[in-house]
């Protein structure tokens, strides 16, 4: 038996977003969509790369399907938090700049990335116990017919071209899901490449398939991440897959 909606979701209007939508679709082009898997539903999990800051904006400003994206919670917190996120961990640890450069560049994008943020709705999402958070809000948009994204991608050594390992968040909301409406949510893999202006939307999938093959949660995110994989060898760069195996939780 499907739970009833606990609350309807309120999505403020953003007019500072729509300011700066408009700027960055200048900057980010409309890409070319290779749609693999027909109709694309709201009520759907949708699992994406990152391809470093150009993925969520681009996805936000052309993906097909209104969309919550999960990200990094200090962004969402004050000034302080979001300014060191950007410094440590974003341009030094991820994008691997120097501090100097790195504190000038987060000084600076600290002050309104708060506005873009709120604009694509984005739900914090925690390392910790607070995951649940993220999980009840995830859940509220789905039952309001927004989909959620979520960009699983191992990256504490940067944005890889072929993903090296995903994280399980995504599987325990599919998890979630199921538990709550007694039903399996779809879950579509996503990779987008900024140099080559493509995005492929593969086919869903759902945690009845890996549940037969007695995979647990880490074992289903490994599996998404070779299917994630396979969209960038197949149809943005075709080649054959690296014998050495990529992903791994």
């Amino acid at each position: 038996m499907k739970r009833k909606n606990q609350y309807k979701v309120k999505y403020p209007k953003q007019p500072v977003w729509r300011v700066f939508a408009c700027f960055l679709r200048s900057i980010f082009k409309r890409p070319e969509i290779i749609n693999l898997a027909g109709e694309l539903p709201t009520k759907a999990i949708y699992v994406a790369n990152h391809s470093a800051m150009a993925g969520p904006v681009v996805y936000n400003l052309y993906f097909p399907v209104p969309h919550a994206p999960w990200g990094a919670y200090p962004m969402l917190e004050g000034y302080k938090s979001r300014f060191h996120y950007l410094r440590d961990v974003y341009f030094v640890q991820k994008r691997g700049m120097n501090k100097g450069f790195a504190s000038f560049l987060a000084t600076f994008e600290a002050c309104f990335s708060i506005w873009i943020y709120k604009g694509m709705h984005v739900i914090p999402s925690y390392p910790d116990g607070r995951l649940l958070k993220t999980l009840r809000i995830s859940l509220n948009n789905l039952d309001n017919n927004r989909a959620v994204m979520v960009f699983p991608e191992h990256s504490e050594t940067g944005y890889h071209e072929q993903l090296t390992g995903f994280s399980a968040g995504f599987v325990v909301l599919a998890e979630r899901y199921r538990k709550l409406n007694g039903e399996d949510i779809p879950i579509f893999p996503i990779y987008y490449h900024k140099e080559y202006n493509k995005m492929v939307v593969g086919k869903p999938h759902t945690l009845e398939e890996f549940r037969k093959r007695n995979l647990d949660r880490n074992q289903i995110a490994d599996e998404f991440c070779k299917i994630t994989n396979e969209l960038f060898y197949q149809y943005v760069q075709p080649t054959e897959a690296p014998e050495t195996e990529l992903c791994k939780g």
